[in-house]
Parts: structure tokens; C-alpha cells; sequence
């Protein structure tokens, strides 16, 4: 997995110093020869198939970013939501969102999400897209485009995280091969034109059947690109974009490549469970085991090339730390398994989403026992329970100790070994139910309540639950929808910032985190080193920051 850095990085840019300023002037065009650069690694079509799997490898790395107690940043995605809160051992530090007061200008979580986008993904991006039109390349314009499309769909993904994170953000669309430093934040509206232009340019081009697992294809860029609409008609107040929006997602649905799994499959598929259950399973995730739902997965199964480094670590951010639980005599009455993992519990999902969520419909797939984990039972010898189910008593620490268990993120630990916490799970970006989820969200903004709620049950029928009623329709539903089906998965902090919800979801379903949010936390903070660095331009800061 190669990367090809080649930008002055936003963050960097006030630290380049120029040296040797009396060096002449031959020594400094002097062309390196032993070392990969952009100047002379992209000169053929195979290095530019090189140079988008590093791209990939750059946009994987959101899930690697290592914060303080060395998980990755994409939980930050959920906690300090209505969806999980951070479990009692790990409220020590802002980035834990237990507190939204301390969250400053200086919140490492700003900083390595910005990092990331503009030093990582963009930067690459912009070079991939701009070297892609060297004449000796001697390709087509078809096979030029669809790079090009690619690189466009990936720049264009990171650019909607920013703009669902910071709102209006620098905007920058070229290769630069000198120091910048007067960057400007653009609006909120105008980001999303940009990442608008770049889907529809991927639209077009993208192959209708990705080269590979993990790569990207037109119903990955029509997938993105309906949610990319629903944000425009929010933003600009406009109408006409949930018909794109519309649109955009029903060409996904309608294209006959993708399905809802309505039969078990894969490798668990005769034994006990269900189908919902199956999805998650850590070698189901990729069409080949017969998965027509996934339309974008990250790649993480252990031995597979252009895989991940590091295995997934669901288990480990989401399920609770089990294993340290004392039996009513006072004595270790669990045990690391085979099954079960290593979970650590850095957050835990809300009440909500354990209870609240099901109380109309207990018998919803997604709440089963193959999905949700309830029942316990001591499982070392060395207690005198050994095997007897756990009975929850009020001395026992239900914050990071002993909850309920998201068995999506549960999977296969004989190949990381049960004392890692790791599987070999892909990782789903997109998948067909959340499309019906965009189209029906797409509906119910432009007020045919009766379609939103007709494409909300296709996903509630493979679900086995009862049926929405237009009557019941409305952005809270859907919200309340998405918990049910994509938890775990769903970047939840950039759903409910794209539908101006977090402050108020945040207060009513999560106790700890809702008690010091304010309207103003919707955005995270400018990192304070990308202002302090851009000398020659403002670089403005969220307000209440």
C-alpha cells in the first residue's frame, strides 16, 4: 500500500523553512532519482492503479487515527451522541466528550480529523487527479475518468466528513507544490457544491462493477451523492434536490446489482441466528461470500491484499469489559473467551438505543438475541457460578463492566487470538438498507410521507418489524430508524450535525454527555495550530469556540 505525499499540508505550511538560501540554483533543480515522487512515479496507467490504493489506504486510515488511549477516531463519531456515551473508566480527558465544556480550540480530535483530510486523503487526491492528465500516459478517456472518478469520489467523501464536522472549510481543489498560507473557509453551501460537482463528475464515469473489493463504484458515487442532495435542500432551502436526491438513490435501488439479504447466507449460515445477524459476520461482509447488500466496504480480513494493517476493533471500542466482572462472592466470576473477545467498553451504547428504541416492537430481528446480547452467564470454572446466568445486582459497574452486547461487532477471534479484541471484519461504509433509509429521509423532506414510509419498510420487513404508518413519518423516525438498523456503523455525529440534530437528540437520550452540551457544540472547533499556522489569511473559528 504505497502513498504519495506531495502538498504543503494545511497544518504544516507555517513550519517550512528555507534553508541553504545561498545554494545555486543548480543544486536545487537537481531531480531525485532514488526515491518515488509524484514527478516520476505517475507515467503509466499501472502506477496510477498504484497511486489510488494508496488513496484508499489514506481514507481507511480514518479508522486507524490513534487518539490518547490508542483506539481510532471514528468512535468519536458516536460518543458524546444520542447513540453512546463514554464508558466512567476513559472521562478523564475532552476528547471522551463526557464534558462538553472542556472542548476547546485544542481538541486533539479537530486537529487529527483535519490532519487527516488535507495532509492524507486531499492531498492525494488533487495529485492523482492533476498528474492524470499527462498526455504520455496514452490512455482513453473513459480509462483516464474512471481514476480520475475514483480519486474525485474519495476527495469528495472526505470533504462531506469536514463539512459534517466543522461546517464551511477550506476548499482546496489543486495540487500545490508550494507554501500556502492564506487558506480562506469557505461556506458551508459552497463545500457542498464542490463535493456535489466532484460525485456527479464520479457518477458518470465510475465502473457500474468495482475492480475489486473495497473499490469504488457508480452506486457507491449515486449513494453518496443522494445524501450529498438532501444536505443541499436543506441548506439552500430548495426543494428540486430531494427529487436529485430521489433520483440518485433509486439508481442505486433500481440497478439490479444490489439487494437486500432476506435469506441466511454465508459461513454461519446453518447455524442457529438470523439474517440480520449474518451481515456481520467477519467473512460475510464482501459480495463474494453472496452479500448483494454491501455497496462500499473497507478492507480488513486478515491475508487479503490491500488490507488493513491493523484488524477491526468494533469489539473492543463498543462491548463491555465483561471479563472483569466479580461474582457475588467476590471472586472473578467471568473469563476472556473464544467468543466473546477482549472488549475494553471505551463507550457504551445509551439506554436508547438498548431499550427505548424497542419498546413498541420487542420483537424486531435487530433486537433478537443474535443481535443484541443480554443474557449472561459466569463462565469460570473457578466460581461457584460457573454457568448460571448472570443476575444483575445495583453493585455492579453497568457503565463499562457488564452491558448489553452489539453481537455486529462480535466475530471471528482465531485469528488475532481472543486476548487482542480484534476480528478480521470488514468494515461497511455503505450498504443497499441505508439507501432506502436516504430515499425514503429524501421523501419525507419533500413531504410524501406515504413513499418515505413505504422505502423505511423494506428495511422494517427484512427486520420482521411491524410496519412504519405515514402518519408516524417524520426525521425523528428516520433517526430513530438508522439506530436500529446501522449502529456501530452509522457515523452518527455527521447524521444528526447534516440534520441539525445532535444538540437536541444529545440532551434528551444521553444523561451523561447531554447534561453540558450546547447548540454550539453541532461543530466541532477549527484546530487552533491550522489558524495559528495560516499566517496570511483568517482562518475563522466556529462560533463559541
Amino acid at each position: 500500500m504505497k502513498k504519495y505525499i506531495h502538498v504543503p499540508q494545511l497544518i504544516l505550511a507555517g513550519l517550512i523553512i528555507t534553508l541553504f538560501t545561498s545554494c545555486n540554483e543548480k543544486v536545487l533543480q537537481e531531480v531525485p532519482k532514488s526515491f518515488l515522487s509524484p514527478d516520476n512515479a505517475y507515467k503509466s496507467k499501472s502506477a496510477f492503479e498504484n497511486g489510488i490504493t494508496g488513496l484508499h489506504s489514506c481514507v481507511r486510515d480514518e479508522q486507524n487515527i490513534l487518539l490518547n488511549q490508542g483506539e481510532n477516531m471514528v468512535y468519536e463519531m458516536s460518543a458524546g451522541t444520542d447513540v453512546a456515551h463514554i464508558a466512567t473508566r476513559y472521562n478523564a480527558g475532552p476528547e471522551r466528550f463526557w464534558d462538553y465544556s472542556i472542548i476547546t480550540s485544542t481538541y486533539p480530535g479537530s486537529l487529527m480529523y483535519w490532519n487527516w483530510a488535507y495532509q492524507e486523503v486531499i492531498c492525494n487526491a488533487n495529485t492523482i487527479i492533476s498528474r492524470a492528465n499527462n498526455p504520455e500516459i496514452g490512455w482513453t478517456d473513459a480509462e483516464k475518468n474512471a481514476i480520475v472518478g475514483e480519486a474525485k469520489f474519495l476527495r469528495a467523501y472526505t470533504y462531506n466528513v469536514l463539512v459534517n464536522i466543522f461546517g464551511g472549510v477550506p476548499i482546496v481543489s489543486e495540487e500545490i507544490a508550494s507554501p500556502k498560507l492564506d487558506f480562506v473557509r469557505a461556506t458551508k453551501q459552497e463545500v457542498l457544491e464542490f463535493i456535489q460537482q466532484d460525485l456527479e463528475f464520479a457518477v458518470q464515469w465510475l465502473p457500474v462493477n468495482e475492480k475489486a473489493d473495497g473499490r469504488i463504484s457508480k452506486g457507491a458515487a449515486n449513494h453518496l451523492l443522494s445524501e450529498v442532495y438532501i444536505s443541499l435542500g436543506l441548506t439552500k432551502k430548495d426543494a428540486s434536490f430531494y427529487d436529485k436526491a430521489i433520483t440518485a438513490a433509486s439508481d442505486v435501488i433500481n440497478s439490479g446489482k444490489y439487494q437486500l439479504m432476506t435469506k441466511r447466507f454465508g459461513a454461519k449460515k446453518d447455524e442457529p441466528g438470523d439474517v440480520y445477524h449474518d451481515l456481520f459476520w467477519d467473512y460475510n461482509i464482501n459480495r463474494g461470500s453472496g452479500n448483494l447488500e454491501t455497496i462500499w466496504a473497507l478492507q480488513y480480513e486478515n491475508l487479503t491484499v490491500g488490507g488493513a494493517v491493523n484488524f477491526s476493533n468494533w469489539n473492543r471500542v463498543w462491548n463491555s469489559r465483561f471479563f472483569d466482572l466479580k461474582d457475588p462472592n467476590g471472586i472473578s466470576g467471568m473469563q476472556v473467551c473464544d467468543s466473546l473477545g477482549r472488549p475494553v467498553g471505551y463507550i457504551r451504547p445509551t439506554t436508547f438505543c438498548f431499550y427505548d428504541l424497542w419498546l413498541k416492537d420487542k420483537n424486531d430481528m435487530r433486537n433478537s438475541k443474535y443481535n443484541i446480547r443480554r443474557d449472561w452467564y459466569w463462565n469460570n470454572p473457578a466460581s461457584a457460578y460457573f454457568r448460571q446466568k448472570v443476575k444483575m445486582l445495583p453493585t455492579m459497574d453497568t457503565l463499562w463492566i457488564i452491558y448489553p452486547s452489539l453481537r455486529k461487532c462480535e466475530g471471528d477471534f482465531a485469528a488475532t487470538g481472543k486476548a487482542s479484541g480484534y476480528t478480521p471484519k470488514d468494515i461497511y461504509r455503505m450498504r443497499l438498507a441505508e439507501t432506502y433509509l436516504l430515499r425514503g429521509e429524501a421523501y419525507m423532506w419533500k413531504g410524501d410521507l406515504a413513499k418515505a414510509a413505504a422505502d423505511i419498510n423494506v428495511v422494517r420487513a427484512r427486520a420482521n418489524a411491524l410496519p412504519a404508518l405515514p402518519a408516524e413519518i417524520n426525521i425523528d423516525f428516520i433517526l430513530d430508524e438508522r439506530v436500529r438498523e446501522l449502529i456501530v456503523e452509522e457515523p452518527r455525529r455527521r447524521t444528526l450535525v447534516r440534520v441539525g440534530k445532535l444538540y437536541e437528540r444529545t440532551k434528551k437520550w444521553n444523561f451523561i454527555s447531554g447534561a453540558k452540551i450546547q447548540p454550539y457544540n453541532e461543530l466541532w472547533p477549527i484546530p487552533q495550530a491550522a489558524i495559528d499556522a495560516n499566517s496570511d489569511a483568517k482562518l475563522t473559528q466556529n462560533q463559541g469556540y
